[in-house]
């Protein structure tokens, strides 16, 4: 697995822990829908989920930037996940939501279309995503995890990001 993902951080439950690189330390994700598909990310990259926003649209900014948002004095970027892995807008409901991540030093809130649960899941459970690149680009799904009728697919949200904004990069004026 991927130090970028940060699967390997300690959570501490006042239970004694196998070591992080252990398969059976723990790891906890957070799991969304976006569209009729679950995700998961590790949930030391989440501070925060908020209820939908005003977002401020911003001038040709890549489409899956549906623009910022001010929070507590904070300028975040707002990127719309079911535009980014499906091509679509979101479906607006009462159960979107934002979920503030951290990238690095950065902040950005991701729109999922509803939170699904904070799972705790053995770090041997979680396997290896297939080995899929694009044009020599590392994959921003590295990891599946969940029993076979309802498969979670853990995503690498820096390199979700990194890619199409490489990909919008290179694209000619409009």
């Amino acid at each position: 697995m991927k130090d970028s993902v940060n699967l390997l951080a300690h959570h501490p439950s006042g239970v004694p822990e196998a070591p992080a690189g252990h398969p059976d330390s723990p790891v906890q994700l957070c799991a969304f829908f976006v569209g009729e598909d679950e995700y998961a990310l590790d949930i030391q990259r989440v501070e925060e989920v908020l209820p939908l926003q005003r977002v401020t649209p911003i001038p040709h900014a890549p489409s899956f930037v549906e623009g910022v948002l001010h929070l507590r004095g904070v300028i975040l970027p707002v990127v719309d996940l079911r535009k980014r892995l499906q091509g679509q807008p979101s479906v607006e409901s009462r159960k979107a939501r934002l979920l503030v991540c951290r990238l690095g030093a950065r902040r950005v809130a991701v729109k999922v279309e509803r939170v699904a649960e904070v799972l705790r899941a053995r770090r041997g459970d979680i396997k290896p995503a297939p080995a899929l690149t694009v044009a020599g680009r590392s994959p921003f799904v590295v990891g599946v995890c969940g029993p076979p009728d309802r498969l979670r697919l853990l995503l690498d949200l820096k390199a979700l990001l990194r890619a199409e904004l490489e990909r919008e990069a290179v694209r000619p004026a409009r």
